[in-house]
């Protein structure tokens, strides 16, 4: 079944994927792990690992000053957001850590999430809870599976100091409605913290009309960009509500013996020693998703994944997971009398990369389903419309 449309034309594919080495040697369907990276990505990091090697890193930063500026001020332009509202951080782990530990909580405060956060975000939840007494307050699924904002507006008081929600679960293709959880914590003048780290360079994703006042991503996944590099928007009205966790050299300046001053900026989250050439692959990678055009990346995204989910959940003996109506490039399934790594592994033999997602990667919606492990399946607009076909065979294929 062919997808593609107008704004992606089938010149366009063959030139993104000559341009992408990876689809040669595999058929990578693990974009929401981790995405296959392009030419002029590959080049950045080829080229400035060469110059630290001949010339030091310091001396090869230098060499760089406006390329990582320019880094800065992609992804500002993809979120709508500010250059001085952007940091950059080692992952979208250390990036969203950073935003959450800097809100000052005290005894007896709550915070609000969702019933499929990221285990990793949760977890912090737990330690705060331990360390000052904040309360977890998870707002619930609906009869249809999707968040109930209804209830999630009613834990919110005079107490809740943050609304903490993923935009895409890490093990399911669900949408979090964030843009109707943008204007109740405006409403109720609460923090509101958005992991974008599954949304960015599948959908688009705008700061100022879904509302938040935290967000947070990785290069790695849809975006196309290396390993190793996180980013962290931060409003600027509201910088001065948080408390970084920790100070270095780059976030502020000893101005006396005994005195320092903050930064200004959302740099107040950031180190000094950073992996250069993993910030220029970045850069390099929001630079190719936007000279392709955002827009017309997102539509063919959409229209493969829908396809995919459509064609796989008819194979018989497939049991879909991802929850009814789930519309992201992340799609969920089992194989009937087949353990999810099973699959993965008998995948891998023919060249084909999935995913297994786990209960404790969202805990509190797959244990509700009754669900131990799922295999996860995440297309990109650079995969083929016969590897979609030789996916979807592969699987049909599969016997105990």
């Amino acid at each position: 079944m062919t997808v593609l449309s107008s704004e992606f034309s089938k010149e366009l594919l063959d030139k993104v994927r000559e341009e992408t080495p990876g689809v040669n040697t595999s058929l990578h369907l693990d974009n929401c792990g981790s995405a296959l990276m392009p030419g002029p990505v590959i080049n950045a990091l080829e080229q400035h690992l060469a110059q630290e090697i001949y010339h030091g890193g310091y001396v090869a930063q230098a060499q760089q000053f406006e390329a990582l500026e320019g880094a800065y001020g992609a992804i500002a332009a993809l979120l709508g957001a500010q250059r001085d509202e952007m940091a950059l951080t080692g992952s979208a782990v250390e990036a969203w850590a950073k935003a959450f530990y800097s809100i000052p909580f005290q005894d007896g405060d709550n915070l609000v999430t969702a019933f499929n956060e990221y285990c990793s975000n949760f977890v912090s939840f737990l330690q705060q809870a331990r360390r000052h007494g904040v309360e977890i307050r998870v707002a619930r699924a609906g009869p249809d599976g999707e968040l109930d904002l209804d209830h999630l507006a009613s834990l919110i008081d005079s107490r809740t100091r943050v609304v903490a929600v993923a935009q895409v679960p890490s093990s399911s293709g669900q949408l979090n409605p964030v843009h109707e959880i943008g204007r109740i914590t405006r409403e109720r003048g609460v923090l509101y913290l958005l992991d974008a780290c599954q949304a960015v360079g599948q959908m688009p994703v705008n700061v100022d009309d879904i509302g938040c006042d935290m967000l947070t991503g990785t290069s790695r996944k849809f975006l196309r960009g290396p390993r190793g590099v996180g980013y962290l928007y931060v409003k600027k009205e509201i910088l001065s509500e948080l408390d970084p966790v920790f100070l270095s050299n780059q976030a502020a300046e000893w101005v006396g013996d005994y005195d320092y001053k903050l930064r200004t900026d959302a740099g107040v989250f950031e180190d000094w020693e950073r992996s250069v050439v993993n910030q220029l692959g970045f850069g390099a990678a929001v630079r190719y998703l936007q000279a392709i055009g955002p827009e017309r990346c997102y539509k063919r995204t959409q229209a493969i994944a829908n396809n995919l989910r459509s064609r796989l959940y008819s194979i018989p003996g497939v049991i879909p997971t991802c929850p009814q109506n789930a519309p992201a490039a992340i799609i969920t399934f089992n194989k009937e009398g087949l353990d999810a790594m099973e699959v993965k592994v008998r995948l891998a033999q023919q060249g084909i990369n999935v995913q297994v997602a786990s209960v404790v990667h969202t805990r509190l919606d797959l244990d509700a389903r009754g669900i131990a492990t799922t295999v996860r399946v995440s297309p990109h607009y650079y995969n083929a419309d016969d590897e979609i076909d030789r996916f979807l065979s592969a699987v049909e294929a599969l016997k105990t």
